[in-house]
Protein backbone atom coordinates (compact mmCIF):
# COMPACT_ATOMS: atom_id res chain seq x y z
CA UNK A 1 0.00 0.00 0.00
CA UNK A 2 1.52 3.12 -0.97
CA UNK A 3 1.36 6.10 1.47
CA UNK A 4 -0.65 9.17 1.57
CA UNK A 5 1.49 11.50 -0.82
CA UNK A 6 2.31 14.62 1.99
CA UNK A 7 0.60 18.53 1.02
CA UNK A 8 4.13 19.82 0.01
CA UNK A 9 3.23 22.16 -1.82
CA UNK A 10 0.33 23.29 0.16
CA UNK A 11 2.69 23.77 2.81
CA UNK A 12 5.04 25.64 0.87
CA UNK A 13 2.15 28.32 -0.02
CA UNK A 14 1.51 28.26 3.78
CA UNK A 15 4.62 29.40 4.75
CA UNK A 16 5.27 31.38 2.25
CA UNK A 17 1.98 33.25 3.03
CA UNK A 18 3.47 33.74 6.40
CA UNK A 19 6.87 34.21 6.49
CA UNK A 20 7.87 35.24 2.35
CA UNK A 21 10.83 33.37 0.68
CA UNK A 22 10.72 29.86 1.30
CA UNK A 23 14.07 27.45 0.29
CA UNK A 24 13.43 24.00 -0.12
CA UNK A 25 16.41 21.21 0.49
CA UNK A 26 15.97 17.66 -0.36
CA UNK A 27 18.05 14.67 1.06
CA UNK A 28 17.64 11.25 0.06
CA UNK A 29 15.61 10.40 3.32
CA UNK A 30 14.00 14.25 4.16
CA UNK A 31 12.00 17.52 3.04
CA UNK A 32 13.55 20.35 4.99
CA UNK A 33 11.65 23.83 4.43
CA UNK A 34 13.59 26.82 5.29
CA UNK A 35 11.41 29.94 6.00
CA UNK A 36 11.59 32.84 8.32
CA UNK A 37 13.33 32.22 11.55
CA UNK A 38 12.55 28.21 11.35
CA UNK A 39 13.33 24.82 9.78
CA UNK A 40 10.60 22.35 9.30
CA UNK A 41 12.41 19.15 8.36
CA UNK A 42 9.53 16.43 7.25
CA UNK A 43 10.74 12.64 7.05
CA UNK A 44 10.48 10.88 3.36
CA UNK A 45 8.40 7.52 3.79
CA UNK A 46 11.24 5.13 2.29
CA UNK A 47 12.79 1.99 3.23
CA UNK A 48 16.90 1.66 2.79
CA UNK A 49 17.07 -1.23 4.67
CA UNK A 50 19.11 0.51 7.28
CA UNK A 51 15.89 2.51 8.04
CA UNK A 52 12.33 2.09 7.37
CA UNK A 53 10.00 5.60 7.18
CA UNK A 54 7.39 3.87 5.39
CA UNK A 55 5.11 4.04 8.72
CA UNK A 56 3.81 7.14 10.00
CA UNK A 57 3.94 6.21 13.30
CA UNK A 58 7.85 5.34 13.52
CA UNK A 59 8.29 8.59 11.58
CA UNK A 60 6.63 10.55 14.61
CA UNK A 61 8.53 8.16 16.68
CA UNK A 62 12.48 8.79 15.00
CA UNK A 63 11.11 12.55 14.86
CA UNK A 64 11.14 12.60 18.75
CA UNK A 65 14.68 10.78 18.65
CA UNK A 66 15.93 13.09 16.35
CA UNK A 67 15.03 15.90 19.06
CA UNK A 68 16.05 14.09 22.47
CA UNK A 69 19.58 13.06 20.63
CA UNK A 70 20.38 16.14 19.21
CA UNK A 71 19.58 18.32 22.34
CA UNK A 72 22.54 17.03 23.76
CA UNK A 73 24.40 19.00 21.07
CA UNK A 74 22.17 21.74 20.28
CA UNK A 75 19.60 22.48 22.30
CA UNK A 76 18.79 25.91 21.30
CA UNK A 77 18.20 24.54 17.74
CA UNK A 78 15.96 21.86 18.22
CA UNK A 79 12.50 23.25 19.12
CA UNK A 80 9.92 20.18 18.79
CA UNK A 81 7.96 18.06 17.03
CA UNK A 82 4.92 19.46 15.51
CA UNK A 83 2.55 17.93 12.94
CA UNK A 84 1.27 18.61 9.23
CA UNK A 85 -2.31 18.21 8.69
CA UNK A 86 -3.64 16.98 4.90
CA UNK A 87 -4.49 20.91 4.28
CA UNK A 88 -0.63 22.13 4.35
CA UNK A 89 -0.99 23.33 7.56
CA UNK A 90 1.43 23.37 11.01
CA UNK A 91 -0.38 22.00 14.18
CA UNK A 92 1.00 21.56 17.53
CA UNK A 93 -1.63 18.42 17.88
CA UNK A 94 0.00 15.23 16.85
CA UNK A 95 -2.23 12.05 16.47
CA UNK A 96 -2.73 9.80 13.45
CA UNK A 97 -4.01 11.91 10.94
CA UNK A 98 -1.47 14.44 10.66
CA UNK A 99 2.61 14.21 9.80
CA UNK A 100 5.03 14.42 12.08
CA UNK A 101 7.38 17.73 11.49
CA UNK A 102 10.70 18.48 13.17
CA UNK A 103 10.44 22.06 14.41
CA UNK A 104 14.31 23.62 13.92
CA UNK A 105 15.57 27.56 14.67
CA UNK A 106 17.07 28.34 11.57
CA UNK A 107 20.61 29.32 10.82
CA UNK A 108 22.46 31.17 8.14
CA UNK A 109 23.45 28.19 5.79
CA UNK A 110 26.50 30.12 4.76
CA UNK A 111 27.69 28.98 8.48
CA UNK A 112 27.03 25.31 7.99
CA UNK A 113 30.61 24.51 8.08
CA UNK A 114 30.86 23.33 4.38
CA UNK A 115 29.85 26.07 2.65
CA UNK A 116 31.86 28.19 5.69
CA UNK A 117 35.21 26.29 5.10
CA UNK A 118 34.60 26.68 0.92
CA UNK A 119 34.33 30.51 1.54
CA UNK A 120 36.34 31.62 4.40
CA UNK A 121 38.67 28.35 4.96
CA UNK A 122 38.98 26.24 8.79
CA UNK A 123 41.70 28.40 10.40
CA UNK A 124 43.51 26.77 13.37
CA UNK A 125 41.28 27.78 16.21
CA UNK A 126 38.13 26.54 14.35
CA UNK A 127 39.42 23.04 14.33
CA UNK A 128 40.93 23.09 17.98
CA UNK A 129 37.46 24.11 19.32
CA UNK A 130 35.62 21.75 16.89
CA UNK A 131 38.13 18.98 18.26
CA UNK A 132 37.84 19.62 22.03
CA UNK A 133 33.90 19.65 21.81
CA UNK A 134 33.62 16.36 19.81
CA UNK A 135 36.20 15.30 22.64
CA UNK A 136 33.93 16.74 25.37
CA UNK A 137 30.99 14.97 24.14
CA UNK A 138 32.69 11.36 23.26
CA UNK A 139 33.56 11.92 26.94
CA UNK A 140 29.90 12.30 28.42
CA UNK A 141 28.03 10.32 26.01
CA UNK A 142 26.27 7.16 27.48
CA UNK A 143 28.11 3.65 27.44
CA UNK A 144 27.28 0.86 25.64
CA UNK A 145 25.87 -1.80 27.97
CA UNK A 146 28.34 -4.57 27.87
CA UNK A 147 25.93 -7.71 27.32
CA UNK A 148 24.22 -5.56 24.40
CA UNK A 149 25.42 -6.19 20.91
CA UNK A 150 26.22 -2.37 20.26
CA UNK A 151 30.01 -2.10 18.77
CA UNK A 152 30.69 -5.66 19.13
CA UNK A 153 32.76 -7.12 15.91
CA UNK A 154 29.56 -8.44 13.70
CA UNK A 155 27.70 -5.29 14.48
CA UNK A 156 30.25 -3.05 13.30
CA UNK A 157 31.11 -5.85 10.25
CA UNK A 158 27.32 -5.55 9.24
CA UNK A 159 27.05 -1.66 7.75
CA UNK A 160 30.04 -2.51 5.94
CA UNK A 161 29.13 -5.77 4.12
CA UNK A 162 25.63 -3.98 3.50
CA UNK A 163 27.27 -1.37 1.50
CA UNK A 164 29.05 -2.75 -1.09
CA UNK A 165 25.74 -4.95 -1.56
CA UNK A 166 23.97 -2.17 -1.61
CA UNK A 167 26.22 -0.55 -4.32
CA UNK A 168 26.41 -3.37 -6.51
CA UNK A 169 22.51 -2.91 -7.13
CA UNK A 170 23.94 0.17 -8.86
CA UNK A 171 27.05 -1.13 -10.73
CA UNK A 172 27.59 -2.11 -14.17
CA UNK A 173 30.75 -1.46 -15.86
CA UNK A 174 33.36 -3.37 -15.58
CA UNK A 175 35.64 -0.74 -14.19
CA UNK A 176 33.04 -0.13 -11.20
CA UNK A 177 32.65 -3.66 -10.29
CA UNK A 178 36.24 -4.49 -10.20
CA UNK A 179 36.83 -1.87 -7.51
CA UNK A 180 33.87 -2.20 -5.44
CA UNK A 181 35.60 -5.91 -5.38
CA UNK A 182 39.25 -4.43 -4.29
CA UNK A 183 37.65 -2.22 -1.95
CA UNK A 184 35.59 -5.12 -0.37
CA UNK A 185 38.74 -7.74 0.09
CA UNK A 186 40.88 -4.84 1.47
CA UNK A 187 37.77 -4.42 3.97
CA UNK A 188 37.60 -7.88 4.91
CA UNK A 189 41.35 -8.25 5.68
CA UNK A 190 41.43 -5.12 7.39
CA UNK A 191 38.36 -6.21 9.93
CA UNK A 192 39.68 -9.81 10.49
CA UNK A 193 42.97 -8.19 11.62
CA UNK A 194 41.62 -5.41 14.02
CA UNK A 195 38.62 -7.82 15.06
CA UNK A 196 40.33 -8.57 18.38
CA UNK A 197 40.92 -4.65 18.63
CA UNK A 198 37.41 -4.09 17.86
CA UNK A 199 35.87 -6.59 21.28
CA UNK A 200 38.13 -5.15 23.31
CA UNK A 201 37.08 -1.17 22.44
CA UNK A 202 33.84 -2.48 23.18
CA UNK A 203 34.81 -3.83 26.76
CA UNK A 204 37.28 -1.11 27.79
CA UNK A 205 33.90 1.46 27.32
CA UNK A 206 34.94 3.13 24.03
CA UNK A 207 31.52 2.25 22.55
CA UNK A 208 29.42 5.24 23.08
CA UNK A 209 25.51 7.00 22.03
CA UNK A 210 27.88 8.80 19.49
CA UNK A 211 26.79 11.46 16.58
CA UNK A 212 26.95 9.20 13.76
CA UNK A 213 26.74 11.32 10.95
CA UNK A 214 29.95 13.75 12.00
CA UNK A 215 30.52 15.43 8.49
CA UNK A 216 30.76 19.62 8.05
CA UNK A 217 27.09 19.55 6.75
CA UNK A 218 26.13 18.75 9.96
CA UNK A 219 28.18 21.65 11.84
CA UNK A 220 27.36 25.37 11.92
CA UNK A 221 29.29 28.14 13.38
CA UNK A 222 27.25 30.05 14.68
CA UNK A 223 27.54 33.13 16.70
CA UNK A 224 30.90 32.44 17.17
CA UNK A 225 30.32 28.90 18.63
CA UNK A 226 30.67 25.70 16.89
CA UNK A 227 27.27 23.71 16.63
CA UNK A 228 27.02 19.68 16.53
CA UNK A 229 23.60 19.28 14.84
CA UNK A 230 21.67 16.95 12.97
CA UNK A 231 23.40 13.36 14.44
CA UNK A 232 21.18 9.61 13.75
CA UNK A 233 18.60 8.89 14.98
CA UNK A 234 16.96 6.35 12.65
CA UNK A 235 19.42 2.79 13.52
CA UNK A 236 20.93 2.44 16.77
CA UNK A 237 23.55 0.32 15.66
CA UNK A 238 24.65 3.34 13.13
CA UNK A 239 24.51 5.77 16.28
CA UNK A 240 26.00 3.26 19.42
CA UNK A 241 29.34 3.30 17.59
CA UNK A 242 33.15 3.28 18.73
CA UNK A 243 34.42 6.92 19.45
CA UNK A 244 36.96 6.34 16.26
CA UNK A 245 34.47 5.21 14.05
CA UNK A 246 32.67 8.48 15.11
CA UNK A 247 35.65 11.12 14.71
CA UNK A 248 36.79 9.27 11.68
CA UNK A 249 33.77 10.38 9.48
CA UNK A 250 34.23 13.74 9.88
CA UNK A 251 38.66 13.56 9.34
CA UNK A 252 37.19 11.55 6.19
CA UNK A 253 35.05 14.36 4.88
CA UNK A 254 37.86 16.98 5.42
CA UNK A 255 40.26 14.84 4.09
CA UNK A 256 37.72 14.52 0.71
CA UNK A 257 37.10 17.98 0.33
CA UNK A 258 41.07 18.66 0.77
CA UNK A 259 41.40 20.51 3.84
CA UNK A 260 44.34 17.75 4.60
CA UNK A 261 46.07 20.14 7.03
CA UNK A 262 43.05 20.17 8.91
CA UNK A 263 42.20 16.83 9.34
CA UNK A 264 45.65 16.38 10.61
CA UNK A 265 45.70 18.71 13.50
CA UNK A 266 41.74 17.94 13.98
CA UNK A 267 43.08 14.09 14.85
CA UNK A 268 45.88 15.53 16.92
CA UNK A 269 44.03 18.24 19.04
CA UNK A 270 41.80 15.05 19.69
CA UNK A 271 44.28 12.48 20.38
CA UNK A 272 45.76 14.43 22.95
CA UNK A 273 42.99 15.63 24.60
CA UNK A 274 41.59 12.72 24.56
CA UNK A 275 44.49 10.61 25.22
CA UNK A 276 42.55 7.79 22.89
CA UNK A 277 45.49 6.79 21.25
CA UNK A 278 44.43 3.37 21.07
CA UNK A 279 42.27 4.26 18.63
CA UNK A 280 44.85 4.63 15.95
CA UNK A 281 44.89 1.12 14.57
CA UNK A 282 41.03 1.57 13.61
CA UNK A 283 41.13 5.22 11.77
CA UNK A 284 41.98 4.21 8.37
CA UNK A 285 39.71 1.23 8.32
CA UNK A 286 36.78 3.70 9.63
CA UNK A 287 37.45 6.21 7.26
CA UNK A 288 37.08 3.87 4.77
CA UNK A 289 33.70 3.01 6.20
CA UNK A 290 32.45 6.37 6.18
CA UNK A 291 33.84 6.87 2.82
CA UNK A 292 31.93 4.28 1.43
CA UNK A 293 28.68 4.90 3.18
CA UNK A 294 28.96 8.47 1.32
CA UNK A 295 29.43 6.75 -2.18
CA UNK A 296 26.33 4.79 -1.32
CA UNK A 297 24.11 7.99 -0.33
CA UNK A 298 25.10 9.54 -3.63
CA UNK A 299 23.93 6.58 -5.51
CA UNK A 300 20.75 6.61 -3.54
CA UNK A 301 20.45 10.74 -4.20
CA UNK A 302 19.94 9.42 -8.03
CA UNK A 303 16.48 10.27 -8.85
CA UNK A 304 15.02 9.80 -12.51
CA UNK A 305 13.85 13.56 -12.95
CA UNK A 306 17.36 14.48 -12.65
CA UNK A 307 19.55 15.74 -15.60
CA UNK A 308 21.88 13.60 -17.12
CA UNK A 309 24.70 16.29 -15.78
CA UNK A 310 23.23 15.80 -12.29
CA UNK A 311 23.16 12.35 -12.75
CA UNK A 312 26.66 12.44 -14.14
CA UNK A 313 27.46 14.21 -10.98
CA UNK A 314 26.58 11.69 -8.57
CA UNK A 315 27.88 8.90 -10.10
CA UNK A 316 31.34 11.05 -10.08
CA UNK A 317 31.31 11.96 -6.17
CA UNK A 318 30.17 8.29 -5.68
CA UNK A 319 33.59 7.27 -7.79
CA UNK A 320 35.76 10.00 -5.89
CA UNK A 321 34.36 8.36 -2.15
CA UNK A 322 35.54 5.14 -3.34
CA UNK A 323 38.79 5.94 -4.47
CA UNK A 324 39.32 7.52 -1.11
CA UNK A 325 38.24 4.59 1.00
CA UNK A 326 40.54 2.18 -1.14
CA UNK A 327 43.21 5.03 -0.74
CA UNK A 328 42.85 4.81 3.60
CA UNK A 329 42.81 0.77 2.55
CA UNK A 330 46.54 1.28 1.18
CA UNK A 331 49.40 0.31 3.18
CA UNK A 332 51.18 2.86 4.55
CA UNK A 333 54.62 3.22 5.22
CA UNK A 334 55.69 5.14 8.72
CA UNK A 335 58.58 6.53 9.82
CA UNK A 336 59.47 7.89 14.02
CA UNK A 337 60.88 11.12 14.61
CA UNK A 338 61.95 12.19 18.04
CA UNK A 339 62.61 15.76 19.07
CA UNK A 340 65.60 16.76 20.92
CA UNK A 341 66.24 20.23 22.81
CA UNK A 342 65.77 22.24 26.10
CA UNK A 343 62.08 23.10 27.20
CA UNK A 344 61.51 26.80 25.66
CA UNK A 345 63.04 25.91 22.26
CA UNK A 346 60.29 25.25 20.33
CA UNK A 347 59.67 21.47 19.86
CA UNK A 348 56.32 21.29 19.76
CA UNK A 349 56.41 24.08 17.28
CA UNK A 350 58.88 21.69 15.02
CA UNK A 351 56.64 18.41 15.56
CA UNK A 352 53.24 20.20 14.23
CA UNK A 353 55.26 20.89 11.65
CA UNK A 354 55.74 17.38 10.47
CA UNK A 355 52.27 16.68 11.45
CA UNK A 356 51.08 19.39 9.17
CA UNK A 357 53.36 17.77 6.50
CA UNK A 358 53.34 14.40 6.87
CA UNK A 359 50.34 13.39 8.54
CA UNK A 360 52.41 12.36 11.53
CA UNK A 361 50.52 12.00 14.99
CA UNK A 362 52.44 13.72 17.49
CA UNK A 363 53.33 12.50 21.30
CA UNK A 364 54.00 15.61 23.93
CA UNK A 365 55.70 14.09 27.12
CA UNK A 366 53.65 17.27 28.84
CA UNK A 367 50.57 15.94 28.38
CA UNK A 368 51.14 12.51 29.02
CA UNK A 369 52.99 13.64 32.05
CA UNK A 370 49.64 15.50 33.32
CA UNK A 371 47.46 12.99 32.49
CA UNK A 372 49.68 10.26 34.18
CA UNK A 373 50.16 12.54 37.04
CA UNK A 374 47.71 14.69 37.77
CA UNK A 375 49.07 15.51 41.18
CA UNK A 376 51.91 18.11 39.87
CA UNK A 377 53.96 16.96 42.99
CA UNK A 378 54.57 13.59 41.65
CA UNK A 379 55.27 14.48 37.82
CA UNK A 380 59.17 14.94 38.23
CA UNK A 381 60.56 12.41 40.19
CA UNK A 382 62.90 10.34 38.31
CA UNK A 383 60.06 7.23 38.42
CA UNK A 384 57.86 9.42 36.79
CA UNK A 385 60.23 10.71 34.29
CA UNK A 386 61.32 7.32 33.17
CA UNK A 387 57.87 5.99 33.26
CA UNK A 388 56.55 8.45 31.03
CA UNK A 389 59.53 7.77 28.38
CA UNK A 390 58.25 4.53 28.18
CA UNK A 391 54.43 5.34 28.17
CA UNK A 392 55.70 7.68 25.22
CA UNK A 393 57.34 4.09 23.36
CA UNK A 394 54.47 2.06 23.82
CA UNK A 395 52.22 4.49 22.11
CA UNK A 396 54.93 5.43 19.37
CA UNK A 397 54.72 1.99 18.61
CA UNK A 398 51.14 1.36 18.51
CA UNK A 399 50.95 4.11 16.14
CA UNK A 400 53.55 2.76 14.19
CA UNK A 401 52.34 -0.59 13.75
CA UNK A 402 49.21 1.10 12.11
CA UNK A 403 51.16 3.11 9.88
CA UNK A 404 51.36 6.16 11.13
CA UNK A 405 54.00 8.87 10.69
CA UNK A 406 54.35 9.25 14.71
CA UNK A 407 57.07 12.57 16.11
CA UNK A 408 57.36 11.98 19.76
CA UNK A 409 58.06 15.66 21.37
CA UNK A 410 60.50 15.49 24.75
CA UNK A 411 63.84 16.40 25.46
CA UNK A 412 65.35 13.35 25.01
CA UNK A 413 68.29 14.93 27.07
CA UNK A 414 69.65 11.26 28.00
CA UNK A 415 70.99 8.80 25.60
CA UNK A 416 69.43 5.83 27.37
CA UNK A 417 66.21 7.53 26.35
CA UNK A 418 67.34 8.53 22.58
CA UNK A 419 68.61 4.41 21.87
CA UNK A 420 65.21 3.06 23.32
CA UNK A 421 63.56 5.24 20.45
CA UNK A 422 66.06 4.26 17.98
CA UNK A 423 65.58 0.15 18.85
CA UNK A 424 61.79 0.63 18.27
CA UNK A 425 62.83 1.82 14.84
CA UNK A 426 64.57 -0.70 13.94
CA UNK A 427 62.75 -3.78 15.71
CA UNK A 428 59.56 -2.22 13.15
CA UNK A 429 61.39 -1.86 10.09
CA UNK A 430 60.91 1.64 10.13
CA UNK A 431 63.14 5.06 9.15
CA UNK A 432 64.07 7.25 12.62
CA UNK A 433 65.28 10.53 12.63
CA UNK A 434 66.02 13.34 15.58
CA UNK A 435 65.01 16.78 15.57
CA UNK A 436 67.85 18.58 17.56
CA UNK A 437 66.63 22.21 18.00
CA UNK A 438 69.47 24.57 18.52
CA UNK A 439 68.76 27.78 20.61
CA UNK A 440 71.63 29.63 22.52
CA UNK A 441 70.70 30.09 26.36
CA UNK A 442 69.79 33.84 26.36
CA UNK A 443 67.25 32.85 24.13
CA UNK A 444 66.07 29.59 26.12
CA UNK A 445 65.20 32.06 28.99
CA UNK A 446 63.86 34.70 27.01
CA UNK A 447 61.22 32.33 25.30
CA UNK A 448 60.64 30.88 28.79
CA UNK A 449 59.65 34.40 29.80
CA UNK A 450 57.54 35.00 27.23
CA UNK A 451 55.73 31.63 27.55
CA UNK A 452 55.38 31.89 31.41
CA UNK A 453 53.74 35.29 30.70
CA UNK A 454 51.17 33.94 28.28
CA UNK A 455 50.10 31.05 30.68
CA UNK A 456 48.53 29.04 28.12
CA UNK A 457 51.38 26.58 27.24
CA UNK A 458 50.55 23.00 28.62
CA UNK A 459 54.66 22.78 29.74
CA UNK A 460 55.32 23.38 33.45
CA UNK A 461 58.96 24.23 32.70
CA UNK A 462 60.44 27.66 33.78
CA UNK A 463 63.97 28.79 34.30
CA UNK A 464 64.74 26.75 37.37
CA UNK A 465 64.25 23.57 35.29
CA UNK A 466 66.26 24.97 32.15
CA UNK A 467 69.11 25.53 34.54
CA UNK A 468 68.86 21.24 35.67
CA UNK A 469 68.15 20.76 32.15
CA UNK A 470 71.40 22.38 30.70
CA UNK A 471 73.39 20.27 33.03
CA UNK A 472 71.84 16.94 31.74
CA UNK A 473 71.90 16.87 27.26
CA UNK A 474 74.64 13.74 26.35
CA UNK A 475 75.93 14.30 23.32
CA UNK A 476 74.94 12.79 20.30
CA UNK A 477 76.89 9.71 19.37
CA UNK A 478 78.08 9.48 15.74
CA UNK A 479 75.21 7.14 14.61
CA UNK A 480 72.54 9.89 16.07
CA UNK A 481 74.27 12.85 13.99
CA UNK A 482 73.75 10.57 10.84
CA UNK A 483 70.26 10.46 11.60
CA UNK A 484 69.58 14.28 12.52
CA UNK A 485 68.45 17.22 11.15
CA UNK A 486 69.51 20.69 13.70
CA UNK A 487 66.76 23.54 13.33
CA UNK A 488 67.50 27.17 14.59
CA UNK A 489 64.98 28.19 17.30
CA UNK A 490 64.60 31.71 15.84
CA UNK A 491 63.90 31.15 12.32
CA UNK A 492 60.34 29.55 10.89
CA UNK A 493 59.98 25.72 11.35
CA UNK A 494 58.60 25.00 8.46
CA UNK A 495 61.01 25.66 5.97
CA UNK A 496 63.38 24.10 7.65
CA UNK A 497 61.46 20.78 8.40
CA UNK A 498 60.67 21.24 4.60
CA UNK A 499 64.18 20.96 4.16
CA UNK A 500 64.81 17.63 6.40
CA UNK A 501 61.65 15.88 4.81
CA UNK A 502 63.68 16.45 1.03
CA UNK A 503 66.93 15.38 2.77
CA UNK A 504 65.82 12.47 4.80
Amino acid sequence: MNPTPLPLEQFKRHLHDRFGEVVHLQTHISHVFLAGAYAYKIKKPVNFGFLDFTDRGRRQFFCEEEIRLNRRLAPDLYLGVVGLDAAGQITQTLNESVEPVIQMRRFDQADRLDNYAQAQGLDDALIDELALQIHKFHDIAATAPTASHFGTPDTVYFPINQNFEQIRGFLTEDADLNQIDRIEAASEAAFLRLKPLIAARKQNGHVRECHGDLHLGNIARIQDEVVLFDGIEFNEDFRWSDTASDLAFLLMDLTDRRFIGAARRLLNTYLEASGDYAALPLIHFYQAYRAMVRAKVALFELRADMTAEAQALQWATSRRYAALALDFLTAHTPELWITVGFSGSGKSLAALELVQAVGAVRLRSDAERKRMYPERSERYNANANEFIYTQLANIARTGLEAGWPMVVDATFLKAEHRATFAALAAQLGCPFYLLFIECDTPTLRRYLRARTAQGIDISEADETVLEMQLQQLQPLTPQEEARSFRLRCDAPFASQISDALAAR
